[in-house]
This record gives structure tokens, sequence and C-alpha cells, in this order.
């Protein structure tokens, strides 16, 4: 008995461990509003204070955060006062925003040097560093998205480590487009790919016209500003930062099958030749071709040999009436069988009068083949900073590691950064500068590259027999059926960028409140 006892306890203690284990980090959802017209906010910060957990507000407001009972959610959003809300037993967290000012006595960067917000009349905004301490990204443009007013940042593409447009009150352009002015450090940069996010101290934004009476022409679709971290006078101290993360296929739709195509597809041919606008019921024969929801495929040719669709077009698709030759593959993983959805004649042709035949098709979805559900990214920084009254100096030596949801492609880079200062005179001090970066990326080999790839993933007939009797893909019928995955395997295209900069700068303290800064820059 006390035997039964101690098992039924042992039970219920294990039960009720893995019931708290489990409560212990759950899924919190919410929205987040406007408290001046109730409308959805999207693009607001979400995140766990303490925690490098971040999430974003969707265009209808909603958000989806990983959290545990008693951790402190905090909402931020440019141009609103944050808020703050802590996770209780409830997983519904619903959160209004107020307008807030400005932090007045917060000191930006001007262009030509710096000042408190309340003395400065230009539009300048500036990207709280939290922003830039949580998530994953391969390059600081990503943290402007929905985190500073006026700003348009568009995504357009995918690719691991993609570079987003960045378009700052509409942009100048005739069509709307026009790219910023990127100065790092007072130095100008091609782009912000090559730019660590970890080694970034401050961002501000230029929007108005101020930035062209500073900068000129160059600025006329405003300009970001960044300044790299810095060290501080102190003990030397050691950083280490890791971040993971996944990458998730995100397709809202639910695809046809290839039965469906098949209805549909010659359900619409028929309505075309009744309607007129595809030939006539008489000479039409689209239904008995070879293609896609045609039946003109073959499986053998006359002398009994199985047909390889990387040399006959008529053994690509797999639609075909069902026949005694052909019925073997229903032996092979994918083969169906299915009621035509129209009326035939013995040669396949539509007949109103003629019979509803029985079809075989193979069902192959090229996703499965050549996207991945979900990819991995990964982060890895070490920095060291410190310093004495005399100089100081921040170093930080950076990896990212980003595979891409499409077959075989990868994003990777490798980034170091020496920032030092020391003071020569009281009235002289030095400023130099160093950063390596390291990138290697692969793109698609297709022509048109990631379009095609993605469009022949999403939108190829469903009917493709992908590959042949020997396992072997198919190349495809032409340049717009083609099989991306072949190409993959044929054609290898990987790109290295090799970027080295160094710069010198020298400050002369003339008086109190005026100095002259002489710099120059290095890049290779």
């Amino acid at each position: 008995m006390k035997s039964a006892c101690l098992r039924v306890g042992l039970t219920l203690a294990f039960f009720l461990f893995v019931l708290t284990a489990w409560s212990q980090t759950r899924q919190i959802t919410g929205r987040v509003l406007s408290h001046e017209d109730n409308k959805p906010l999207a693009g607001v910060t979400v995140t766990v204070r303490g925690k490098a957990v971040a999430s974003q507000t969707d265009v209808d407001g909603s958000f989806a955060i990983a959290a545990e009972t008693a951790d402190v959610l905090v909402f931020s959003y440019s141009g609103f006062a944050q808020q703050e809300a802590v996770v209780g037993t409830s997983a519904t967290i619903n959160v209004v925003l107020r307008a807030g000012q400005a932090k007045m006595d917060e000191v930006v960067v001007i262009g030509y040097g710096t000042a408190r917000r309340s003395k400065v009349t230009s539009s300048i905004s500036k990207l709280d560093p939290k922003v830039l301490e949580t998530g994953i990204r391969s390059n600081p443009a990503q943290a402007l998205a929905g985190t500073i007013a006026g700003v348009r940042v568009a995504t357009s593409t995918g690719r691991p480590g993609s570079l987003p447009q960045i378009v700052l009150r509409g942009g100048t352009n005739f069509d709307g487009s026009g790219s910023p002015l990127i100065l790092m450090d007072g130095q100008v940069r091609g782009s912000l790919s090559d730019i660590n996010p970890e080694d970034i101290a401050s961002m501000e934004v230029l929007k108005d016209a101020s930035a062209t009476a500073i900068y000129g022409a160059r600025a006329s679709n405003g300009v970001i500003l960044i300044t790299t971290k810095r060290g501080k006078a102190g003990s030397s101290s050691l950083n280490v930062k890791v971040n993971r993360g996944t990458s998730y296929l995100n397709v809202p739709y639910n695809f046809l099958s290839a039965e469906d195509y098949i209805r549909w597809t010659r359900l619409g041919v028929v309505q075309a030749m009744i309607n007129g606008t595809q030939g006539t019921v008489a000479s039409n024969t689209a239904l008995s071709a070879v293609g896609p929801r045609g039946t003109g495929n073959l499986y053998k040719d006359a002398n009994g040999n199985i047909l390889d669709g990387n040399y006959d077009s008529r053994a690509v698709w797999s639609t075909m009436r069902l026949n005694d030759v052909n019925r073997e593959l229903l032996n092979q993983p994918g083969w169906k069988t299915m009621k035509d959805a129209v009326p035939t004649d013995a040669a396949g042709n539509y007949d109103p009068n003629g019979t509803y035949a029985d079809l075989i098709y193979k069902d192959f979805n090229y996703g499965d083949y050549g996207l991945y559900k979900k990819a991995t990214v990964q982060e890895y920084n070490v920095g060291m900073t410190g310093g004495n009254d005399r100089g100081n100096y921040f170093a930080n030596l950076g990896y990212y590691d980003e595979g891409g949801l499409s077959l075989a492609t990868f994003y990777k880079r490798l980034t170091f950064t020496l920032n030092g200062e020391y003071k020569i005179k009281e009235w002289l001090k030095s400023e130099s500068s160093l950063q390596f970066n390291k990138a290697n990326w692969r793109d698609q080999s297709l022509l048109n590259g990631e379009a095609n790839y993605w469009g022949r993933m999403l939108s190829a007939p469903p009917t493709m027999r992908g590959t042949n009797a020997a396992g072997e893909f198919i190349l495809g019928r032409d340049a717009s059926d083609g099989n991306p995955l072949v190409n993959i395997d044929r054609y290898k295209r990987f790109n290295q960028t090799d970027k080295f900069t160094l710069s010198q700068a020298f400050r002369v303290d003339l008086m109190k409140g005026l100095y002259v800064r002489l710099s120059g820059i290095l890049m290779y």
C-alpha cells in the first residue's frame, strides 16, 4: 500500500513540475493602440526589460512575445511616451500609448557639432539606443524601421544580409525615392551594410532643409549620422555578447494541389472555348496537348522505353489519361488518380457528349525541395574598452552568420573595430579609428536571381514531375519553367568583399567652446 501511494505521489509531483516549468515561459499577445484616435500602431517596439527579447507590432497593432510571469514589457514608439506593463496570469496585454514630447535635454549630433535638443530648431530624430541592443540585425538600417517618424524603410528582398531602402520624408526624386547621405564619425560611407550595429553608440537622422545647408546637394534626401562607441576612463572591461535566432518562412496562402489545379484549369479552358475567347470547341486541342493541364504527356514511347523529361518535353508534366502503360506509376510516391472534370472524346479533346476519363498525375511541390521552413541567424561579439585621464580605447570583434530560406543562400560577415583617443597636450587630442569588414554571401544563380527563384518555387504548376525515372531533377521546359534546383548545383555564385578603413583626426582647442578638427580617411 505504501509503495502504491509513493508511486502516485511521485507521479503527481512529476506532473506538477512539468506544469510549473511549462508555465514559466509562454507567449504573450496583444494590441497597441493610439490614445488620440484609438487606431492601431504599427512598428511599436516591444521588449522584455533586462532580456534580449524583442518584437514589433504589425499593421493591426498586434504583437507576440515570449515572456515569463512578473516580467516587465516595455513599449516604445517614436513620438509617444514609453509605457510598461507587468506580465501577470493573463496571456493577453493590450496597451494604449499617449503622445509624448521628446527629451529636451537630450544631446544630439547636428553635423557641425553637438547641441541640446531644446536649442535645436531643425528636424532631428535620435534612435533609442535600446533598439540596437535588442534583436539580431545584419545592418543598422533595419533598426530604423518603425522607430523614427518620417522614415520609410522598405525591404524588397529576402536575401540574407540584404540592405533595405531608406527614404526620408518621401524622397526628393520624381518617383518618391532617394537615399540619404550616410556619415559615420564625420566620414561619408557608401552604405550601412558593412557596419556592425554593436559598434554604434548613437544614430541621428536629419530630415529637413538644414541637412542640405550643412552638407550640400548630397544631403538633399536627408542625412543619417552615426557615432561609434568610444572608450571611457576606468579599468578595462571585457564584454561578450551572443545572439541566436530563427527566421521562419511566412507563406499565408494555401496553394492548389495538383488535383485542384487540373480540375479548375481544365474547366477554365472549356469555359473559354464556349465563350469564344480561346478558339472554338471544334478546333481547340488544349485539353489533349502536352503541358501542365493537358493529357498529351507520355510515360513511355511506342517501343516501351521510359521517357526522360531532360530529353523529351512530353515527360516534363505528369497529367495523363490513365491506361495500362502508366498505371504502374501508382506504385511510386506522389502519383495519384482522379476523375476528369470535363467530358472528352477518345482523343482527349473537349466533347460535351464525351466521357469523364480517369486521369493520373503527380503532386509535386517545389517548396518542399527548394525552400527551408526556417533558417538560423547567429551573431557573436567580443568587445573590450578602457582608458585613463590621458586616453581611452574601444575594440570589438564581431561575427554575423545568417542562413537563407531559399536553398544554398547565406550571408557571413566578420568585422573588427578599434577606436582610440589620446590627449597629446591639454589643447591637442588625437582620435584614431581602424575598421575591417569581410563579407561572404551567395545569391541565387538564376537569371533575375531571387525574383525568379521565389516566383518559380511558389507559382510553378504542381503537376511537374520534378524528377525523372533515375531520380534526377528535370531541367524544365524552357527559361520560364526551368527547374532552379538544377541551376543551384550547376552554377556556383559566391560573392566576397573586403573593406579596410583607417581614419586619423586631430582636435585643437583654440579657446573655451571653440576648436578646430582636422581629419583624414583611407578606405580600401
